[in-house]
């Protein structure tokens, strides 16, 4: 194929190498949880867990395999069944393939810093346990369609929160809230789903008065969780002004994710489109998922003095 992956392949790896290590793509040990050095987070206590699904942690690696592919113009499938066989027999042999940019992780892990620090300004209650919380979810197997290997990860993560006895889990990206309620839908996991965009106070956001922003909406909160409205409750709340695109909302289009992991060609396609129209509303586009934050941004790169951030940033005023 010139361009795209052969999407079987891809799948059998992504699933391999969650099945051997926990996590979809090679990473180094204990880097989930990296982001709460320093942070004291209480480790116990709490009827409410904070958990990360490990997805805004794992798209610096993400992002380094598209880039991987990208540069080689895609991969044969002989590759691919040899990335997954050697991903069964020894998976950390990997590690050394995948290099992630180091501003893409210092980003990515501000970013929880910063939602945790929302959730603390805002009273909530909640402990955070690295080895469960920051747990990956399986989003990327839910949405690529990989039933068995999602429904085995689902059991394993569901039997981890569940020992904790919490009766409610704080997610912090739409991919890992939606797949969370799945597993609860089928009776995998008892504590209930919240977003911690649900549970932010206005009075805990920082105000950032004369800012102007357009607003990227995830499908999943637009169009599954009905959360579109929250974030422009809380920018109201931080003074900043909200110039609305055509499609917003329940109406958002697509940022090219994830895709990306099957087709990085078609994603950067797809995602430059969408910056485009976003572009005409405010050279600031705001976004509430790590998918969509990634495509944007390698979108961005090419569409001078557009930048993308991420809505815990501006809530929290580290931008």
């Amino acid at each position: 194929m010139k361009e795209g992956l052969d999407v079987k392949g891809v799948i059998e790896f992504l699933s391999a190498m969650t099945e051997e290590t926990g996590y979809p793509v090679p990473a180094p040990s204990g880097f989930a949880s990296r982001w709460s050095e320093g942070l004291d987070l209480p480790r116990g206590g709490s009827e409410r867990l904070l958990f990360t699904g490990a997805l805004y942690q794992l798209m610096p690696y993400l992002n380094a395999v598209v880039r991987l592919v990208e540069g080689l113009g895609g991969l044969p499938r002989a590759a691919l069944k040899s990335l997954t066989l050697l991903a069964r027999q020894r998976p950390w042999a990997l590690a050394g393939l995948i290099r992630p940019d180091s501003e893409e992780v210092r980003a990515s892990e501000l970013i929880l810093r910063s939602i945790a620090a929302l959730l603390r300004r805002s009273g909530v209650d909640f402990m955070y346990v690295p080895e469960v919380s920051d747990l990956y979810s399986g989003a990327l197997l839910l949405d690529l369609g990989a039933v068995d290997a999602f429904e085995a990860h689902a059991m394993r993560v569901s039997k981890a929160i569940n020992s904790l006895n919490v009766s409610e889990v704080i997610t912090v990206d739409p991919h890992t809230a939606l797949t969370l309620t799945i597993m609860r839908r089928r009776g995998l996991l008892r504590p209930s789903v919240r977003s911690y965009l649900e549970l932010v106070s206005p009075v805990a956001v920082l105000r950032t008065e004369g800012f102007t922003v357009t607003v990227h909406d995830s499908c999943i909160y637009a169009r599954d969780l009905d959360l579109w409205e929250r974030s422009r409750n809380l920018l109201a709340s931080a003074l900043v002004q909200v110039s609305e695109a055509r499609r917003s909302g329940r109406r958002t289009s697509c940022c090219g994710g994830p895709v990306e992991a099957l087709s990085p060609f078609m994603s950067r396609r797809v995602a430059e489109e969408r910056l485009r129209e976003l572009a005409r509303y405010s050279k600031v586009v705001v976004t509430m998922c790590p998918i969509c934050a990634s495509n944007l941004s390698r979108a961005a790169a090419r569409l001078d003095g557009v930048r993308v951030v991420d809505l815990a940033l501006v809530l929290s005023g580290n931008l």
